[in-house]
């Protein structure tokens, strides 16, 4: 006899555990009332579920009275056993049919790191004006939840899918459209269910409202076009709009097919049979690691992929985490926990071991107290009471078998934290040869925190090592709006690295020409003398000079600082011949002329940026290609090309209205009010955001008033401070137009204005100019330092050759 869908956990309802005992229903609920150790049920969708294995075993517990056994059951059988006999099947013949049918699009298959352009294309549009569209009153999130259950009905359920895809195309009314709405939240909770998952699907996609029919017929025609996994896609978006805090982010695809390359790898034609993740999150390392175990190096299928189970405390998390494993192929076995794993409530399963950990925990940054913790078993010392980051550390080693390997992402302050107790757990890892190598992994990879942080790979005391390999890949990646991302070729490095060292049995790194990391091997008696530090940085920089030659970055530097030397000669070459110096000393022939004023608002169309429903976060999207202006990106008179924030074609021609041009003024409207920004020719066709407020010269005026004129008079700093003091009169910074409108501007001839003009622009260069020559040789300086300085192993230029040799 088996469990219902063996190796899983469904949620049952009432009429099913009533057939399944061979009881009525109304025995089930005199059941639930009146046993006080009947199973607790779990909500769903304004229902109650019960676990089948806390019901079952509630069940061997109460044997079936004599009058009621049924033919062929003996005396003492339980309801349990019956219960046991009839889930031979899962509980109904619906659930049979798709219970087990969970599959991905390749079966199993790691996620992808760069989907197709068409798939790109397809999210792009489904998270453009459908969002609203589709949703109506209700969250974003609700919308989102619609694209992750048509995405794995499509992979996990592909017939229920094709016939709710059949009823989309034949959509008419609203009615019909609420109906399907709520059929997709249905199937979704029933197979999740089936797994033992609590989904409330149903009641999210109740809330959508979509304007027409037709706009839900485009939503599931687009998942239906998909021909490959973009569940990370979607994931990402998730993330973004539920601001989801340090301790939920999701970690990168990169970063998790780097650790578990890493931690695998060393086990050879050994695969490891099993993988644990205490802190799941969306599933990620579990699926890598599945799939990495799935194939040989040549593509060749292994044998049976390993066991993995994982841990999560978030419910809305575990139910998309669960989604994303059924897509890949993955045993879903997730466990919901409201314990940390090292605290008595967590159950007595936490002495199971594993070949490989995975994990990315919730890690704090704030200084730990001096409260030690009484709680739990520390085999490299009691962590502080308020800081669990080697509280994580110690409960991934403390689940390893002997032979396995750990990965842990951990923040770098964690490495060289003064911290007592911090201290003797690191003095405890590194004694017992516990720390393997840890890498530094670039800033600002991850959406909730821009934390710096590291991956450590531990091995257990069992099987030590006697050094540690130090890898810092900062440098390495690419700018992806406001993130940072690793490319296949920066995850290739990396292992090059750690795999240059694996083979040279702990010998030092000694070529750096085969290396694209700079790294560092430390001995255990250097990381005693080093406090124990393991964070990366304390250790490359100093310990790696023989990994860069610092001479090309000193040439590059004095070549950057004599191109702007240069510069600035022709500069002040052309300022002698300017304006400027050409009335230098003169006597204004115009002091003492009445010169007329004009109010701004009379030579001016002033337009306020479009309003946060128009354009506000959920518009913003690193794939658009169109920048968006903020306050922040006006800097030194002009716009700067940071282009952070921005929206995709189809907003922009919505938003045409708050388009700039070549020399318009962009000021700021709300925040701190600081000198206005000129626009240039490169600045065209961008968005203003809400913050900021756009002037343009009427057409009018056109030949009677410079754009660059007025931007000067703007960028007067009394003028500057009249804007700031119309700002103050509001409870939070913010010019209002009428305001702006109302500063009067002195408007000489035309002749004097391309007079005022030229000068000042000529000064505006010049100071660029110094100001780059100073950038110029503050780098050069530094690449100095650094070769006089650092230990590096490259003769270092003798201290007379000096730079005025290189510049006359």
């Amino acid at each position: 006899m088996t469990h219902p869908g063996m190796g899983d956990d469904p949620l049952l309802g009432r009429t099913q555990l009533a057939a399944l005992a061979g009881v009525g229903r109304p025995t089930v609920t005199a059941w639930e009332r009146a046993e006080k150790d009947f199973p607790a049920p779990r909500r769903s969708n304004g229902q109650d579920f019960f676990r089948w294995s806390e019901v079952v075993g509630w069940l061997d517990r109460r044997p079936v009275p004599s009058g009621r056994l049924l033919d062929g059951e003996p005396a003492g059988t339980s309801y349990g056993d019956r219960a046991r006999r009839r889930a031979g099947a899962p509980p109904s013949g619906d659930a049979a049919r798709r219970h087990g049918t969970a599959r991905s699009y390749r079966v199993p298959t790691g996620a992808v790191d760069e989907p197709s352009p068409e798939s790109r294309r397809i999210v792009t549009e489904l998270m453009g004006s459908l969002v609203d569209r589709v949703r109506g009153a209700a969250s974003v999130l609700d919308y989102l939840n619609l694209l992750l259950c048509l995405h794995f009905l499509r992979g996990a359920a592909p017939e229920r899918f094709g016939s709710l895809a059949d009823r989309a195309r034949a959509l008419r009314t609203l009615d019909e459209t609420g109906q399907l709405l709520k059929d997709i939240g249905r199937a979704t909770d029933e197979d999740m269910r089936n797994i033992g998952v609590h989904s409330s699907m149903q009641e999210a996609l109740e809330r959508l409202e979509p304007r027409t029919a037709r706009d839900l017929r485009k939503v599931v025609e687009a998942i239906g076009c998909l021909t490959e996994d973009v569940f990370g896609l979607i994931l990402d978006e998730y993330e973004r709009q539920a601001t989801l805090g340090s301790g939920e982010f999701f970690t990168p695809r990169s970063v998790v097919r780097l650790m578990t390359r890493l931690a695998c790898s060393s086990f050879g034609s050994g695969d490891p049979v099993s993988v644990y993740d205490p802190y799941a999150r969306d599933g990620g390392f579990l699926i890598e690691a599945s799939a990495f175990c799935a194939s040989d190096e040549e593509g060749r299928i292994r044998g049976e992929a390993p066991r993995t189970y994982g841990e999560t405390r978030r419910a809305d998390t575990w139910r998309l985490a669960t989604m994303n494993l059924l897509l890949h192929g993955v045993s879903p076995s997730l466990a919901l926990k409201s314990t940390l794993p090292w605290q008595k409530a967590s159950g007595a399963a936490s002495a199971e071991t594993f070949d490989v950990v995975l994990s990315n925990p919730p890690f704090n940054m704030t200084d730990p107290g001096g409260d030690e913790r009484h709680e739990g078993q520390w085999a490299f010392g009691a962590p502080p009471v308020d800081n669990d980051n080697f509280a994580w550390v110690q409960h991934c080693l403390a689940r390893l078998r002997e032979g396995g390997r750990a990965g842990i992402i951990m923040p770098n302050k964690a490495g060289n934290s003064g911290h007592k107790a911090d201290r003797a757990i690191r003095a405890n890892l590194v004694e017992r040869g516990c720390v393997e190598c840890v890498i530094a992994l670039p800033a600002q990879m991850f959406t909730g925190t821009s934390i710096p942080v590291s991956v450590w790979i531990l091995r257990p005391p069992t099987d030590p090592c006697d050094s540690t390999l130090f890898l810092n890949a900062r440098h390495m990646g690419r700018k992806d709006g406001s993130r940072r991302t690793l490319g296949a070729a920066d995850v290739e490095s990396v292992l090059n690295a750690y795999q240059a060292h694996v083979s040279a049995g702990e010998t030092p790194l000694r070529e750096p020409a085969d290396i694209a990391v700079p790294g560092a091997v430390v001995s255990r008696a250097d990381l005693r003398r080093s406090d124990y530090s393991l964070n990366p940085l304390d250790h490359v920089e100093r310990r790696s000079g023989g990994t860069k030659d610092p001479a090309p970055e000193l040439a590059r530097a004095r070549e950057q600082l004599n191109d702007a030397r240069e510069h600035l000669r022709h500069v002040e070459e052309a300022l002698v011949r300017g304006p400027f110096d050409a009335h230098h000393g003169e006597q204004d022939s115009t002091a003492g002329r009445p010169v007329p004023t004009a109010e701004l608002a009379s030579v001016c169309e002033i337009q306020a940026g479009p309003s946060y429903s128009l354009l506000g976060r959920k518009q913003r999207t690193p794939d658009g290609m169109v920048p968006v202006v903020f306050p922040r990106h006006l800097k030194d008179q002009r716009v700067t090309d940071e282009a952070d924030e921005r929206v995709t074609h189809e907003t922009a021609r919505r938003l045409r209205a708050f388009e700039l041009r070549d020399q318009d003024i962009v000021c700021v409207r709300s925040g701190a009010i600081t000198q206005p920004a000129l626009v240039r020719p490169p600045q065209a066709g961008w968005l203003m955001s809400p913050n900021v407020i756009r002037l343009r010269v009427t057409e009018q005026h056109a030949g009677r008033v410079l754009p660059e004129y007025l931007f000067h008079f703007l960028c007067l700093d009394e003028t500057v401070a009249w804007m700031q003091d119309r700002a103050a009169a509001t409870a939070a910074p913010s010019l209002r137009s009428e305001s702006l409108g109302s500063l009067r501007i002195p408007l000489p001839d035309l002749a004097e204005q391309r007079e005022v003009v030229a000068a000042l622009n000529d000064l505006d260069e010049l100071d660029r100019a110094h100001r780059a020559v100073a950038a110029s040789v503050r780098r050069t300086r530094a690449a100095l330092a650094d070769t006089l300085l650092a230990p590096h192993t490259h003769p270092a230029p003798a201290v007379h050759d000096r730079l005025d040799k290189e510049t006359p």
